[in-house]
């Protein structure tokens, strides 16, 4: 395991400076439960009391989407919801962007930190930033490769994505079957350098091998998340393969919507899908014509829920609890955005389809997100009541390779934590969270 500046047992000189109040945290590691302070850390105070924790910043790659405005959205009013002052800021995937409004943030008081990287390579940054600060830090989406939160330090208290390849795979084998099992399909990719879109990647290879009938024309070409890179891509494509194309896979809502206006103006009507949720998609996906180009399918990771959450668990850091190892690396749930919900709960492996109405009313409604961001926390429910309301799993070092960590890319004498190794701890957390959780969307 690699020594990132010896964290697990410095406190950082922002903790000084919040007074007693913090050094009543003690020796971390001391005030939390069993374990390595797991979900028993619920016992660390009570209701909040003691607690330092006033401000929190977080950091997206883009404000510019409908996602990052939902995120927003569950960040400000579960921030509300905790009584804590909240500042957001786009880091335009540029580690050195991220790292100044982080220093910016901290010097400005904030009390911990949470998103998303700038991408896989600024999560280590970012992680020893936050270290160095003695400030919580929650990540999700990128991933530095062969880093986890037990390399950083206490202070990394969870990184959580979606399944990358199980998700990307959904949304392809949607695709292959609005295509009829058979035809050929485009594939325009994320940004790459991130778990999320080498993952989706990835998450085609493997459905492409159950449809031997559909192929993909081309290479992948890049969308790199937003609508224009996305034209471009699409453009090329149809000038390169004209009606030979019968289907679009984009990865995200963003790109989707870039593709879908190339199909338009070209006549070209075959099915989309996209990944991320928008209301833009949504609506779309309602009101899809029944030929004609259209945007089938979508997933959402409920990017409200990810803020709130992530401010839940750095509220209970600040007072007192710790995740137990396997509670740090996790895979969150999420739903697909169907018309036909009956209808692919029998086709696909997956447990939450929601129609977009459905979908639309509880995102983008005039009410506040669906949730109770306080049933999320250990320290205000209790270890016994507390509700994730999401699905959560650890994530096992049988998972690795959906955050692309192979032995061929493992660094020169890295040694995985051998907390790893322990199968029972990972089946106890799995199980105690499978039981907690309930769908507010149900």
């Amino acid at each position: 395991m690699v020594d990132h500046d010896n964290s697990l047992s410095v406190l950082g000189r922002r903790a000084y400076l919040k007074g007693a109040s913090v050094a009543a945290l003690g020796g971390l590691a001391g005030c939390t439960g069993g374990g390595d302070g797991g979900s028993g850390g619920g016992d660390g105070t009570e209701g909040g009391e003691g607690s330092s924790y006033d401000k929190v910043f977080a950091t997206a790659e883009t404000l510019e989407n409908d996602y990052w405005s939902a995120f927003a959205e569950g960040y400000g009013t579960a921030a509300d919801a905790w009584g804590l002052e909240h500042d957001i800021q786009a880091n335009d995937a540029d580690t050195s962007n991220m790292l100044s409004q982080f220093d910016s943030a901290v010097r400005g008081g904030a009390d911990s930190v949470v998103g998303t990287a700038s991408d896989d390579s600024g999560v280590p940054s970012l992680a020893d930033a936050a270290g160095g600060e003695g400030v919580p830090f929650v990540e999700m989406w990128a991933m530095g490769k062969w880093y986890t939160p037990l390399d950083a330090g206490e202070h990394f208290v969870q990184y959580n994505i979606p399944e990358p390849v199980r998700t990307g795979g959904l949304t392809a084998r949607i695709l292959f079957e609005a295509m009829g099992g058979e035809g050929n399909f485009v594939h325009v990719t994320g940004m790459q350098g991130t778990v999320g879109a080498n993952g989706r990647n990835m998450g085609v290879e493997e459905a492409m091998k159950d449809y031997p009938d559909v192929e993909r024309l081309g290479d992948p070409l890049p969308g790199d998340w937003n609508r224009q890179k996305s034209r471009e891509s699409m453009q090329s494509f149809v000038s390169r393969f004209g009606d030979e194309i019968d289907g679009v896979y984009a990865q995200n809502d963003t790109e989707a919507q870039g593709v879908l206006t190339v199909c338009q103006e070209h006549d070209l009507n075959v099915p989309i899908v996209g990944y991320d949720g928008t209301q833009e998609t949504a609506k779309e996906i309602q009101n899809q014509p029944e030929d004609g180009s259209r945007i089938v399918a979508t997933f959402t990771a409920h990017p409200a829920w990810q803020a709130g959450w992530a401010i839940a668990k750095t509220y209970d850091w600040h007072n007192g609890w710790r995740p137990d190892t396997p509670e740090r690396m996790m895979f969150t749930g999420g739903s697909l955005v169907v018309n036909d919900p009956s209808k692919w709960k029998d086709t696909l492996d997956h447990d939450r389809f929601v129609k977009p109405q459905t979908y639309l009313d509880s995102v983008f409604g005039s009410g506040d997100p669906p949730y109770d961001w306080k049933k999320m926390s250990v320290v205000e429910s209790g270890e016994d009541a507390f509700d994730p309301q999401n699905k959560l799993v650890p994530i096992r070092k049988s998972d690795f390779f959906q955050l692309l960590w192979t032995e061929e890319n493992k660094p020169n004498g890295y040694s995985l934590p051998d907390e790893y190794d322990d199968s029972d701890a990972f089946d106890e957390v799995e199980q105690t969270y499978a039981d907690r959780w309930s769908d507010p969307y149900a």
